[in-house]
């Protein structure tokens, strides 16, 4: 039996992919030179030399672009393209934008507020050209989130921490809730890219979530498991103006976005089938029972090992009786264990509730 027949929905676009080396790389930015150098000194940092570097400028001011990236004609060595719009077109047309010069079999989205390690392009290459991963439409690497903030023209490190996101497989039902990995951490094959016909320009946010939603479908998504890449975050708190973040400065335009996304995408399920949205009603009341149901079991249980416990420092009359307590804590700490273990493995189901209900 081939995977063909265990799998029969694996897609034939990625069925017949070859090993490649040429990475386009596409970098969106407008007006924010303090950290573009730093995104193209990622770039030429790298290991692997095989790319080509193409730089949107979304509307920025274009002297200022072009005399920031000329300091590096030199070590471009003919590598890099610059795209300018007049008029900011957002950041997913910006994208494809770039896309229409791309020439690599790979394509990678490296915005000019993150970093790659050295070895990000020739690890993640490596692994899609791999015969084992011939089927993989795209890898994904762990990443290091970085908070900073601009003082003048002076980038500061705050503090930084591990993905809180990451998963060693990408699995559907995860993608469902959210995104799991930033761009910065992604080598797409280029054949996929063209496939799926780029990016979401109608999403002035959530494009990246839209995108990776579409890629699973054709093909898996690998995992490299070192924190290969850098995400950097500026807290909103610091005002960084034309320096911040979208998921953290855009956040109201993020979670307006998220229902209308969710809201579009359940319209074209109930068109196909208008019959199917009373499985999912039905679904979904019946979680929502479930989850009640078990967070007043939960509650009463800790509402009882509270009790317990309050009474355990009351003065002894017997000398057994702390003993009688303390047996008595501990058979409501273990009737807890059940539901407490319950309620994490529905953790994915409670997730995806929130989000049919618009709580997150």
């Amino acid at each position: 039996m081939t995977y063909k027949h265990v799998f029969p929905n694996s897609s034939s676009l990625t069925s017949g992919n070859r090993q490649g080396s040429k990475v386009s790389i596409i970098t969106r930015t407008k007006n924010r030179p303090i950290l573009l150098v730093r995104a193209i000194y990622s770039v030429l940092s790298q290991t692997h030399e095989d790319w080509q570097l193409i730089i949107v400028n979304d509307g920025g001011d274009r002297a200022t672009l072009e005399s920031l990236v000329g300091r590096f004609a030199s070590a471009m060595k003919g590598r890099l393209h610059i795209v300018h719009h007049e008029v900011s077109k957002g950041m997913e047309a910006a994208s494809n934008a770039g896309l229409q010069l791309a020439v690599g079999e790979f394509i990678a989205i490296h915005d000019d507020d993150d970093a790659w390690q050295p070895t990000f392009l020739e690890r993640s290459i490596r692994h899609l050209n791999q015969p084992e991963f011939k089927d993989n439409a795209a890898v994904a690497s762990n990443c290091t989130v970085i908070f900073e903030k601009i003082d003048g023209d002076t980038v500061i490190e705050t503090r930084r921490e591990a993905w809180a996101n990451w998963k060693p497989q990408v699995d559907y039902k995860d993608l469902l809730c959210g995104n799991l990995f930033p761009p910065i951490c992604m080598l797409i094959r280029k054949t996929v890219v063209d496939h799926l016909s780029g990016f979401n320009e109608s999403l002035p946010v959530l494009g990246d979530w839209d995108f990776i939603l579409r890629l699973i479908q054709v093909g898996d998504i690998g995992t490299i498991n070192e924190p290969l890449a850098y995400y950097y975050h500026r807290e909103p708190a610091s005002d960084p103006g034309i320096y911040g973040n979208s998921v953290l400065a855009g956040r109201p335009i993020h979670l307006e976005f998220n229902v209308k996304y969710r809201n579009s995408l359940m319209r074209a399920y109930a068109a196909q089938d208008p019959s199917a949205i009373g499985g999912m009603i039905t679904l979904i009341a019946d979680l929502d029972a479930r989850e009640k149901r078990i967070n007043e079991r939960i509650n009463h249980l800790e509402w009882l090992v509270g009790q317990a416990t309050h009474t355990t420092h009351a003065p002894l009359v017997h000398g057994g009786y702390s003993y009688e307590l303390h047996r008595a804590v501990q058979g409501v700490n273990t009737a807890l264990r059940i539901p407490r273990a319950i309620w994490r493995r529905l953790y994915p189901v409670r997730q995806l509730i929130a989000h049919f209900r618009g709580r997150i």
